[in-house]
């Protein structure tokens, strides 16, 4: 079944709106894990999940309408299904820039995920070093003012 360009491009501004608002909810995640604040984090966890939910489901109801065409699942298949039809070539760069803002929030939720990875390497490195346990031995000075793996154990605290 092929639908109506209206429903077509209500599809893609509804999408455009959820993807301004994920990349909105990227910025404020990122904002909160550069300060730690933890207690912000759940809602806004919460809120990219439900976008990403709605957004899911748009890209299955685009996927299906390029298996009816036998076109491939991917940006260039669907700009070919645009342009297959006189009624929804105008909704191209509409199309281009989702495609181009998607990729930015990708980019985002990237430079989030290394944030979240540099803090639990920082805190499993801390909560070695409390344990007095370490892999390699952390690297610290040492009397001479020069830093290298420490080898051993060392008790910061003996009761």
């Amino acid at each position: 079944m092929t639908p109506p360009a209206e429903s077509v491009s209500q599809m893609l501004a509804h999408d455009a709106q959820a993807i301004e608002e994920l990349r909105q909810v990227l910025l404020n995640e990122r904002e909160a894990l550069e300060q730690r604040d933890l207690d912000a984090l759940p809602p806004l966890i919460d809120a990219k999940n439900r976008l990403m939910a709605a957004l899911g489901e748009h890209a299955l109801q685009r996927q299906s309408w390029l298996d009816a065409a036998r076109l491939p699942h991917n940006h260039e298949g669907w700009q070919q299904w645009l342009h297959q039809r006189p009624d929804t070539r105008a909704q191209t760069p509409q199309w281009q820039e989702l495609a181009e803002h998607f990729e930015a929030c990708r980019a985002l939720n990237d430079i989030n995920g290394k944030i979240i990875q540099r803090s639990r390497q920082t805190v499993g490195t801390l909560l070695d070093l409390l344990r007095g346990q370490s892999n390699d031995g952390p690297s610290l000075y040492n009397a001479q003012g020069r830093s290298g793996p420490q080898g051993g154990s060392q008790t910061l605290v003996k009761a």
